[in-house]
């Protein structure tokens, strides 16, 4: 009985409570053994301490039956002890048994679900070996032999369709496997189409926003007094770096390019005025965050700013420029309008209006790298308005000669360009250019005086 209980008790060592349980263990054999020689030999076993208590109630002699009694006590606390040791190893060597099946579980699933290299996930051909032809038959008569080669020539028909069958399944899987790839890079090849075009489109949409028309109409060139320009209302508070630009001299504001930002949102990151002097659009400078996302603003013909509608809170959420027709030197309040809002809604709305003023400049401030905390405008009061630049006048069908008088050509001037050339629209239709310096003295004469 020891030599199996002793694989138990060492389950019971392997999880660390190996001593306690030989202590157990021994402890109930002596019990045991201490019990048996009670019983045997009618010797009560009790401590001198023992006898004494039982001693204060006046049993100072023991029966022979109570000498049984303690023995059988003792061999009932050794069974016990030892029986508990067994049932505890027992139990340890259970989980161990059930812990080592739990990580073989594991160990298969982990060798089932790692992939077998590069090869594709399809079941394997199996490699039969041709069906080998029958042995003649001693005796066999001839009715025999070609039924024999019959069923051996069917045999061998049955094996070479099923190699056929599995070829062709493998083929199939292989071409499957390979229509799947060529679709994967195809739809990535398309994914970076698209967005290379959508790169391209973004970065013409910006290009195209950052350039400037010219003006359709022509604004009188104005003259103020610049120390006389006034702050109008400041939106927003003022939180970051400051910033201001003016109008050019004769300027005024027709316009701006928000520079838009996805900082907490569609937000205003910054601002570039576009002033308009007579027959030309002139740039302010970049006030807050010039980012990729720029969107163009610009009056109507004739049209000038005449204030802003924004919603604010922390930072400036959206913007939209107020504008109306100049007549004289002031804005038609009557025929105002709004342009396109950019950003999103948030904050508080706030909105500033110069009572029919031209604007003359902008001012603010920011945080860097990210948006616009607060946007005001210049204020013009008073401004007085020069003639209108005037317009050139349209050039008219001529007769064009060479300068040796060889070669005449009835065309219109289009226009004069930088490389030294003139481009003309024939009447026949069509444009052509020639070096001024091949034309006649008369109509070099009449160009210049067109440029």
């Amino acid at each position: 009985m020891m030599v199996d209980w002793m694989p138990l008790l060492a389950a019971g060592d392997e999880a660390g409570k190996g001593p306690a349980l030989l202590i157990f263990f021994a402890l109930g054999i002596i019990f045991f053994l201490l019990g048996v020689y009670s019983i045997v030999t009618k010797t009560v076993l009790l401590r001198a301490r023992d006898r004494w208590i039982f001693a204060m109630f006046g049993w100072t002699e023991f029966s022979d039956s109570f000498a049984v009694f303690t023995g059988a006590c003792y061999c009932l606390g050794g069974v016990l002890f030892v029986v508990t040791a067994i049932a505890v190893s027992m139990g340890f060597n259970l989980e161990a048994q059930l812990n080592g099946q739990g990580n073989q579980v594991a160990n298969q699933q982990v060798a089932v679900q790692q992939p077998q290299g590069n090869k594709p996930n399809r079941p394997a051909v199996e490699k039969a070996a041709p069906p080998q032809p029958s042995q003649p038959v001693m005796g066999e008569t001839p009715e025999e032999k070609a039924a024999r080669e019959e069923e051996d020539r069917q045999r061998k028909a049955e094996f070479d369709a099923r190699m056929r069958k599995m070829e062709e399944d493998d083929q199939r899987r292989e071409q499957e496997r390979a229509d799947r790839e060529a679709a994967e890079m195809e739809r990535k090849r398309q994914a970076e189409e698209a967005e290379r075009k959508r790169q391209q489109e973004l970065e013409a949409a910006r290009k195209a926003a950052l350039t400037l028309p010219e003006p359709p109409q022509a604004l009188p060139v104005f003259t103020y007094v610049a120390g006389t320009v006034q702050e109008g209302t400041l939106l927003g508070r003022v939180k970051g770096e400051r910033f201001m630009d003016h109008a050019p001299e004769g300027g005024v504001m027709v316009g701006a390019i928000f520079f838009i930002d996805d900082h907490f949102g569609t937000s205003v990151a910054g601002v570039q005025p576009i002033y308009q002097v007579g027959d030309k659009y002139v740039k302010g400078a970049v006030c807050g965050t010039e980012t990729d996302q720029p969107v163009q603003q610009l009056a109507e013909p004739g049209g000038v700013v005449a204030g802003v509608k924004t919603r604010i809170g922390l930072i400036m959420d959206r913007a939209q420029l107020a504008y109306g027709p100049l007549k004289g030197t002031r804005i038609d309040p009557n025929q105002g309008y709004f342009g396109l809002a950019v950003g999103q809604d948030g904050g508080s709305p706030k909105d500033f209006y110069a009572d029919g003023k031209a604007i003359g400049g902008i001012f603010g401030s920011y945080e860097p790298g990210k948006s616009l905390t607060s946007l005001g405008m210049y204020v013009i009061p008073r401004m007085q308005a020069s003639a209108m630049p005037a317009a050139p006048a349209a050039a008219e069908m001529r007769t064009f000669t060479s300068a040796d008088g060889k070669f005449r050509i009835e065309a219109k001037l289009q226009k004069v360009n930088d490389d030294g050339t003139v481009t003309l629209l024939k009447k026949e239709g069509g444009e052509i250019s020639v070096p001024l310096t091949s034309l006649s003295e008369e109509d070099r004469k009449y160009v210049n005086s067109r440029k």
